[in-house]
């Protein structure tokens, strides 16, 4: 071995680390390339534990990327990215039993069904709950009836059956704002199919949202197929709240559609 070199500086710690010995090695009576030498033990200028600290902050960015990527598709924009998180809600009376099931929400065995006038923060809840899985690298859908109308249509039967199935093993499958515009027939039967086969897997971790009642969503849809189902699946919850998109010009919600449909699993959150 010849004599010790000079320490090198680490340029992220300025601590001195000594180059490594590597023993000669030979092979048919000759030192192998490499060997027999002394080897630098800095990465990139760093020591090996800083070299360290670097690479596991570039995968911590990385993955925050990654989500952050997923959460702005999986939301359609910034938007829902930016402002829809439970730590970002306003709660108040009207709120605040919704606030505490998309808090304590457990995908093995809780659905939800949230309705109330527009801009109470349903689209908000839902989104949240959808949030904290993919943040946990879990699986999550939210979707829109035209969103889900435009996943499967035009597809052959083997295509159709493969994003159906996405929707029916997925830990949280949201459907936002059922019942805002014209749901068809083949939205319903889509939809159907999701909730039979969730239900038939004994899958939880259904989050669907309305401005209308169940009772009013068999009302608008003129069928009571997909309510008396969701009525069977969830803990209903209303939301009465102000919109909070028209507060700051002092503008008062309208009431939202008719009495909940009341069963066992029925709650109502009010302003009294």
């Amino acid at each position: 071995m010849t004599s010790f070199p000079t320490p090198e500086i680490c340029r992220r710690c300025q601590a001195e680390v000594r180059p490594e010995w590597i023993p000669t090695v030979h092979c048919l009576g000759r030192p192998l390339a490499g060997t027999g030498e002394w080897r630098s033990q800095l990465v990139d200028d760093r020591c090996p534990s800083c070299a360290e600290v670097v690479r596991t902050n570039i995968e911590r960015q990385q993955r925050q990327l990654a989500i952050r990527l997923r959460l702005i598709s999986l939301g359609g924009g910034e938007k829902p990215y930016r402002e829809f998180s439970l730590e970002g809600f306003r709660v108040a009376p009207g709120n605040q039993l919704a606030f505490a099931r998309a808090k304590a929400f457990n995908a093995a065995r809780d659905n939800l069904y949230l309705w109330g006038a527009c801009g109470v923060g349903k689209t908000h809840l839902a989104f949240s709950i959808a949030r904290g899985f993919c943040e946990a690298g879990r699986s999550a859908e939210f979707l829109r009836p035209p969103q889900l109308m435009r996943q499967v249509r035009l597809k052959d039967p083997s295509d159709e059956q493969r994003a159906l199935d996405r929707f029916i093993r997925a830990e949280v499958f949201v459907l936002d704002d059922l019942g805002i515009g014209h749901e068809t027939a083949f939205v319903r039967q889509i939809f159907q199919e999701i909730l039979d086969g969730r239900d038939s897997s004994y899958r939880a971790g259904l989050v669907v949202t309305s401005k209308y009642s169940l009772t009013g969503l068999a009302q608008k849809l003129d069928d009571d197929s997909i309510p008396s189902r969701l009525a069977g699946l969830c803990r209903i919850i209303e939301i009465r709240d102000d919109d909070q998109r028209l507060n700051g010009r002092g503008i008062r919600s309208p009431g939202a559609d008719g009495p909940c449909l009341q069963g066992p699993t029925s709650d109502s959150a009010r302003n009294d």
